[in-house]
């Protein structure tokens, strides 16, 4: 039985050696990004004043987004929507490839820390935008100056918290199938279809609802 590893293993590429998350990461990236030109340029040539089929369904899409964003941060949360779209589409999709029996890169802490580190920048940009460089900065000596230090604690803390969060959840979904797979072995077809389905889609739509759930939280923090 092959329990994979905390570090992913390295491939040669070019006659360097890279991650293979890494490489997975970028495949499934450009595969969406092309498949999204595709779509825009040559199915969905002109948006109709009323929508229609699939143009309907990708607006029923986005306004779920949008009245998700505001519910939770108001009048900011429409600029934040696209953002908030994207981390779902870039989870989900790179955790799609285990169908195809590749490492996804959410398994990967150095993708889940660039993921965190991005949005903890993200954070601090909207504060920042909506309070002003003193509004941020008066964050962190809030209710008292007395408090500075653990405050400043605290908003490290945010980057770390994603970061580990989604790559331990995401890391024990593939532990768990490895096993299943070596327990039953491939043969025993019922069962680990069952856990994959948990564990690829219901597991992986619930990862990508809690890390934007939890964006949204740490940024409506920094803007009260």
């Amino acid at each position: 039985m092959h329990i994979p590893g905390v570090f992913p293993d390295d491939i040669k590429l070019f006659g360097y050696e890279v991650s293979e998350t890494l490489v997975n990461a970028y495949v499934v990236l450009v595969i969406v990004v092309v498949l999204a030109l595709v779509f825009r340029f040559a199915v969905l040539r002109n948006f109709k004043a009323v929508p229609k089929g699939i143009q309907n369904v990708l607006e029923m899409a986005v306004s779920a987004v949008n009245k998700f964003s505001t519910g939770i941060l108001g009048e900011h949360g429409a600029s934040i929507a696209p953002y908030i779209l994207t981390l779902f589409a870039f989870i989900i999709c790179n955790g799609a490839v285990e169908f195809l029996g590749f490492r996804s890169a959410m398994t990967d802490l150095n993708c889940t820390i660039g993921m965190a580190a991005i949005t903890f920048a993200l954070i601090i940009a909207y504060s920042v935008r909506y309070k002003g460089v003193k509004g941020w900065l008066k964050t962190y000596s809030s209710p008292s100056p007395i408090v500075t230090p653990f405050n400043i604690i605290s908003s490290i803390a945010v980057p770390v918290s994603l970061a580990c969060r989604l790559f331990g959840n995401m890391f024990s979904g593939l532990v768990v199938m490895d096993m299943i797979y070596g327990a039953m072995g491939y043969f025993a077809i019922f069962l680990p279809a069952l856990a994959s389905t948990y564990f690829i889609l219901f597991h992986l739509a619930m990862q990508s609802y809690v890390f934007t759930m939890l964006t949204m939280s740490f940024m409506k923090e920094k803007l009260e």
